[in-house]
């Protein structure tokens, strides 16, 4: 169970008056239904769930899990992290960066469920839903495999399709023990990766261990090079340099303009990565979502790695 903020009696009245005020003024769809079932979040709250026939999915392993599922017709609205399916960005109502969700955008399509993952923000949005008439189900979102097996399981239930979600289950699982036995033939000593998320000022940002693609680089039987910081740093010159990357990992989105700017580097140029050019892209929320596709992400990301270390 993921851990969360207590908040005192009096901020719970206050968000609860918050929120009773725009689901009111927005509809309050669930306030209507009876309650099917009731069902315990990550966080350990008890949410009486209601139809379910307008879910609003904020975080993409979530919308990623109900397409799986079979249950995207039930979905209203997604986050801009919901790149999987295409659809759904296409098809379903925006609600914005599930870091910045905004409770009246939310509240104003009247889901009768929200279904969010426990990272999402910010904190007092996440409240204010939380108070107000609609059922809000908070899921966890640690970047690991057991938790998409087990949040699987959770969603399937949540929206009753138990059988597919054992199905789906079965599949991750295949596809994890593929990843694994494919690791297993792998060189004792590990390939040392360096994920970097953007450019701060000419300084490469980079993943240490706590995040999304500390679990990926592990996934691929690599090593993070930057494993002995904590969560994202910025790093200079002096730092970059023991590092000794031997390949760089970049977003899709932003690779070209991160591999342009670290090749200017006289500091990256003195690693294995810079001296020999060694970058591999993906798509960011492939793979940092850690939803159902992560154990053939992990696979493929593995392969494009030795294939840049042992090019053809």
């Amino acid at each position: 169970m993921e851990k969360y903020k207590e908040y005192s009696i009096s901020r719970r009245v206050m968000l609860a008056g918050v929120g009773a005020g725009l689901a009111a003024a927005f509809g309050g769809a669930a306030a209507s239904t009876l309650p099917k079932k009731d069902i315990t979040d990550c966080r350990g709250r008890r949410v009486a769930l209601g139809a379910a026939n307008r879910i609003a999915c904020i975080g993409g392993a979530i919308t990623e899990t109900l397409y799986d599922l079979g249950a995207q017709n039930r979905i209203v609205a997604v986050d801009t992290t919901s790149t999987w399916p295409p659809e759904a960005l296409q098809t379903k109502k925006s609600l914005g960066y599930m870091r910045t969700i905004s409770v009246e955008g939310v509240l104003s399509l009247q889901p009768d469920l929200v279904l969010s993952l426990n990272d999402a923000g910010p904190a007092t949005a996440i409240d204010q839903l939380i108070a107000s008439p609609v059922p809000v189900v908070m899921v966890a979102s640690k970047p690991t495999p057991d938790t998409i097996l087990d949040r699987t399981r959770f969603l399937a239930d949540v929206v009753q399709c138990q059988k597919e979600g054992s199905v789906l289950c079965q599949s991750i699982e295949k596809g994890f023990q593929t990843l694994s036995d494919w690791r297993a033939k792998l060189p004792a000593e590990k390939t040392r990766v360096i994920f970097v998320m953007s450019m701060q000022n000419g300084r490469p940002m980079v993943a240490g261990t706590g995040t999304a693609a500390d679990s990926m680089i592990a996934l691929t039987g690599c090593i993070n090079a930057a494993g002995t910081m904590q969560g994202y740093k910025t790093l200079n010159d002096e730092a970059l340099i023991p590092q000794a990357p031997q390949v760089v990992l970049l977003m899709e989105q932003s690779g070209a303009h991160i591999q342009a700017e670290m090749l200017k580097s006289a500091a990256f140029k003195q690693t294995p990565a810079g001296k020999n050019a060694r970058f591999v892209q993906m798509e960011g929320g492939r793979m940092l979502g850690f939803g159902p596709r992560t154990p053939q992400t992990a696979f493929e990301l593995a392969q494009k790695i030795n294939a840049s270390l042992h090019p053809a």
